[in-house]
């Protein structure tokens, strides 16, 4: 960490899209959010729950976020915002045999890197997914009309991590053994 980079107090609200402006280049700030207080990290919640018979019966489920975010400028990348993020969801979803509500805990880190949208036709940015950016190698998005679309990122991550065929528990530890 560079010494003009400060973490601010932690946020409990986040839009589902921010502007990058509102953001000050190298300073850090943090969110820590979850389903219960962030309207549209319940409408993730509610949709990981889609494929459930709405007669089953099940625990509620959460979806908690930690996001750490910072704007900031260099030649390569121009101006750009980071986005740190700690997934926690613990949800159900219908088992690939029985249907029955199977307990789901997934804890998935992921960052991405959201660049102009002038960028999206270069060659360079064409065929990737990914851009080296504040260190690291990061999901590659891009903010349009100076909007970054964060709800897009989380979903699009947590959708990746999803099961496509959940098994019970009983099936995968025989497995594992």
């Amino acid at each position: 960490m560079g010494a003009m980079e400060m973490i601010t107090k932690i946020n409990t609200q986040i839009d589902p899209e921010v502007l990058v402006t509102k953001y000050a280049h190298d300073i850090i700030e943090e969110y820590e959010l979850n389903n219960t207080y962030t309207p549209w990290i319940d409408e993730i919640l509610t949709e990981l729950h889609d494929q459930l018979d709405p007669e089953d019966t099940y625990p509620a489920g959460s979806l908690n976020l930690h996001l750490v975010i910072a704007r900031k400028k260099n030649t390569f990348l121009g101006d750009h915002l980071t986005v740190r993020a700690t997934i926690n969801a613990k949800y159900h979803l219908p088992c690939g045999l029985t249907l029955v509500p199977l307990f789901q805990h997934m804890e998935h880190k992921v960052n991405a890197v959201f660049l102009h949208d002038s960028q999206e036709k270069l060659p360079e940015y064409a065929e990737v997914t990914t851009a080296f950016a504040d260190g690291e190698e990061m999901e590659l998005y891009f903010y349009h009309k100076g909007m970054a679309d964060i709800k897009e990122f989380i979903h699009e991550q947590i959708f990746l991590e999803v099961p496509a065929f959940p098994r019970s528990t009983q099936m995968e530890n025989s497995a594992e053994e």
